[in-house]
């Protein structure tokens, strides 16, 4: 089944709007410089920061919502709003790639908490980055939702995802991309790393010496082919080959050879059916750390010897827009495309703890794009609504689902963690690899191909003490260790590194269907052919200040570990 993309939408520091983006981009004019909007004390490095308050950017784009959304919210819904417009079609379904999320609104309100000033506790509900993911659905009509969290490659798997919904029959249109705007958490973060390069950063250059960080939000409507002819859609060009696999390294690091993009690069030509030799143009990820870029052209060279293509990182242009990043440089490689002539271009994004992901678009369609029966049933305005058993039962007669094991903090974790490296974990970090070796054994099935694994507070104790730290020490104190273990999918990747999981690696955000969303995306990514064995994962922590917090807002929240095995006979 071809996969067209019919709608785009997009806010970068290149501008408001793809004519805007586009413009930019053709001229290579870089917008990273100054801060001027973010409100933090440190101000030494340059970024590509879209240059108007919430407040400008609400008139600007004559929203009707709340001064008191997040910056992350209002980015999404300009961005998604435009996409949808520029497509035409009654789009229902929305998958969001986010790390960031409702983040700005907890740092704004948690210095007033440590005063014990609980005027805004109600607040902290929105800390949960699928709320912000349903406050865009809910501006835009959309009624079936859901947030893909794996760092910086958010967006491109937000996008593999909703094309797995396409192929499995399930809709015929969804709306993918991602969002992350500039927070002080975030931008402190990177800095703790030593990874932020006080110039305009220069990928893939001699004298590289780190990343400009920046914000944004892109969108893209992608639609069964077949369906956005008939309504007579105008095509950008379509999606024809993705990967996402983990290459199980180290915690931020890329691994030297670059095994992980290597296999997605491989595994996605291979679903387009193209050769190195297809492919003139790539936007790689590019950050201009000495590490990401060594191991990028190294996993490139791989693949294409001596033969490159045309290699070209936009982050000089746009900063690095994070869990953005993949859908705008998608929009991107489009562009390229159009000026060039380029008939096809592939796309890399890869995110802490090894989330790597590879997407190609091609400019016209041919015999070799992907081939799977289509569901005539499919709808375009009514999304495929059924739990992930009825799911089991009508289209995977064969899949064999293995015992759940489950922990709220019970559970021996000692046969399956040294103690040194369990020293370094949180109480249900260690919980979930024990839930999740038992889970392994018990069902007998060998050991996983894929990781898929929900949460709805994400990585909360590392988060909290972020926090704290952050506030009593007016931004002087951060710790890298701690920021790592805070990103959303540090729990999938630590887990894949533990167990030697290389493949398929997703990192869902929930808010009250973890097990199920979970259990859902791991049937979608079955039946697709890209897995065959799946560690289901749902897994929440909550820090001790927290559960006072959430507490007072009535929010609920518990400590919970559960993992399960399933497979095709």
């Amino acid at each position: 089944m071809t996969i067209a993309i019919t709608g785009i939408g997009i806010v970068s520091a290149l501008g408001i709007g793809q004519s805007a983006n586009r413009a930019t981009l053709r001229q290579s004019e870089s917008h990273v410089g100054s801060l001027t909007i973010l409100p933090t004390r440190h101000r030494n490095w340059p970024a590509g920061e879209i240059g108007l308050t919430n407040e400008q950017l609400i008139s600007e784009a004559h929203l009707n919502i709340p001064a008191t959304y997040s910056r992350n919210t209002i980015l999404g819904i300009m961005a998604l709003q435009e996409a949808l417009h520029d497509a035409g079609a009654s789009c229902t379904t929305l998958i969001n790639g986010t790390t960031v999320g409702n983040m700005d609104k907890t740092e704004g309100y948690y210095g007033a908490w440590m005063r014990e000033d609980w005027t805004t506790i109600g607040e902290i509900a929105h800390h949960r980055a699928a709320l912000h993911t349903r406050q865009m659905a809910d501006y835009c009509g959309m009624t079936d939702m859901q947030t893909v969290s794996t760092a910086c490659s958010s967006a491109l798997n937000a996008i593999i995802c909703g094309a797995n919904r396409i192929r499995n029959g399930e809709v015929k249109c969804v709306a993918v991309g991602g969002v992350d705007s500039l927070t002080k958490i975030h931008w402190n973060g990177f800095a703790s790393l030593g990874i932020l390069s006080a110039q305009r950063c220069r990928p893939f250059q001699d004298d590289r010496d780190g990343i400009n960080l920046g914000e944004g939000a892109a969108y893209l409507i992608i639609e069964n082919a077949e369906y956005a002819k008939a309504r007579g859609a105008h095509i950008y060009g379509y999606i024809t080959g993705y990967c996402n696999g983990c290459d199980a390294y180290h915690p931020t690091a890329s691994s030297p050879d670059g095994e992980g993009a290597y296999q997605t690069m491989r595994t996605s030509l291979a679903m387009a059916g193209l050769t190195p030799a297809d492919i003139p143009y790539i936007n790689a990820h590019g950050t201009a750390t000495p590490n990401n870029d060594a191991s990028e052209l190294c996993a490139i060279q791989r693949l294409w010897g001596d033969q490159l293509p045309i290699i070209e990182s936009t982050k000089p242009l746009t900063g690095h827009t994070t869990s953005a990043s993949g859908s705008i440089e998608v929009i991107f490689c489009l562009d390229r495309m159009q000026e060039k002539g380029y008939h096809s271009a592939l796309c890399n994004a890869f995110g802490f703890g090894g989330n790597d992901s590879t997407i190609i678009v091609e400019a016209t369609t041919s015999q070799r794009l992907i081939a799977a029966p289509l569901n005539q049933q499919a709808n375009c305005a009514s999304p495929l609504r059924k739990t992930s058993h009825e799911l089991f039962r009508e289209n995977c007669k064969h899949i064999i689902e293995g015992p759940v094991v489950m922990s709220d903090g019970g559970l021996d974790y000692s046969a399956y963690l040294p103690p040194m490296q369990a020293r370094r974990m949180t109480m249900m970090m260690r919980q979930m690899v024990a839930a999740a070796r038992q889970a392994i054994e018990q069902a007998g099935m060998g050991e996983p191909d894929a990781i898929v694994l929900a949460t709805q507070w994400g990585a909360m104790v590392p988060s909290y003490l972020l926090l704290d730290r952050m506030e009593a020490t007016n931004e002087e104190e951060m710790s890298p260790s701690l920021f790592m273990m805070a990103a959303n999918n540090a729990l999938a990747t630590t887990l894949a590194r533990l167990i030697g999981c290389k493949g398929y690696n997703l990192t869902l955000m929930g808010l009250d269907d973890l097990w199920e969303q979970a259990h859902q995306e791991a049937v979608r990514t079955i039946q697709g052919g890209m897995t065959k064995r799946v560690l289901v994962v749902a897994m929440d922590e909550i820090a001790d200040g927290w559960q006072q917090l959430l507490e007072k807002a009535n929010c609920a929240a518990t400590n919970i570990a559960q993992a399960q095995m399933i497979t095709i006979c």
